[in-house]
């Protein structure tokens, strides 16, 4: 039986919430078990929400996330979630304290929160974000990017997304202001020369080491939001997905009618240019 699986942490960099690889070593299948093995529980059609002490979440929030699921589904497949319930339950563990969230996440301190997805023969046996919860804002500041990239595993059965696709669709969930200090990281990437060819970014099967990281997040945000403005959501998808099958050459023809890498390369940098530029006078970025 094949078994893989993926995670995804999301760090504070640069004043930005980011993602990268890695993650929580507790299988996803063995999370909030149930009552009796000391959890509190509140479920829903689509999540169980757990924590090691009593707590409780509005009914606005309850059904909020079950929006969310919906909305981000609709958006990346061009298709309404129709109903369709998550079998297994996607867990999100609701973590009071840093101390009990490193228990969770090794290796994250200076995350607030990690995704993982457990697959087996094609299919998705464990979902599960795991949240510091003694954070505010964690809502809008942290779910919405850890269940992106949930919903985008249901979209490539049996592997991976690239880690630049993954990252950058993600990011396009963050807040304005985080999806700012991606764009802030960027240009101070670009501006020292320390930003990624396109051949390069695009042939990455992993992330790249942690001096690049700023780069990487803030290139991928990048293109993913120019790719996307350029066709729609449902097309960005489709183009990573002939891109891992028959190479981003082809795909950008068949998708974007562009004349492969290169091509787009000179128009994604005349953009991501043209966007830093106009976000410096407008004072959104601090290169100084």
């Amino acid at each position: 039986m094949m078994s893989l699986r993926f995670f995804s942490l999301a760090f504070i960099a640069s004043g930005a919430l980011f993602s990268d690889a890695g993650g929580a070593e507790t299988p996803a299948s063995q999370s909030c078990q149930s009552a009796a093995a000391g959890w509190s529980i509140i479920e829903t059609a689509n999540f169980r929400f757990c924590a090691r002490s009593k707590f409780s979440l509005p009914p606005k929030t309850l059904s909020a996330v079950e929006e969310l699921r919906d909305r981000l589904t609709a958006k990346w497949s061009g298709k309404p979630s129709g109903g369709v319930a998550w079998q297994p339950k996607c867990d999100v563990i609701l973590h009071g304290t840093p101390a009990a969230y490193l228990r969770a996440v090794p290796g994250g301190g200076k995350t607030l929160g990690s995704s993982v997805i457990d697959v087996a023969n094609d299919a998705v046996i464990a979902r599960r974000i795991d949240i510091r919860a003694d954070q505010p804002g964690w809502f809008d500041g942290v779910l919405a990017h850890e269940l992106t990239h949930l919903v985008l595993a249901d979209l490539f059965p049996g592997s991976r997304v690239p880690a630049w696709a993954d990252e950058g669709m993600a990011v396009l969930a963050d807040p304005a202001g985080k999806q700012d200090a991606h764009l802030r990281d960027l240009w101070i990437a670009h501006s020292q020369r320390g930003s990624f060819r396109l051949t390069e970014l695009l042939a990455m099967e992993d992330y790249p080491s942690p001096d690049r990281h700023a780069a990487f997040y803030g290139q991928s945000a990048s293109l993913v939001h120019y790719l996307v403005e350029r066709g729609t959501p449902e097309q960005f998808v489709q183009f990573v997905q002939t891109g891992v099958e028959r190479g981003y050459e082809q795909a950008l023809r068949d998708i974007y009618r562009l004349n492969g890498v290169a091509e787009l390369e000179h128009r994604w940098r005349q953009h991501a240019n043209a966007v830093g530029a106009l976000a410096v006078r407008e004072r959104r970025l601090n290169v100084d």
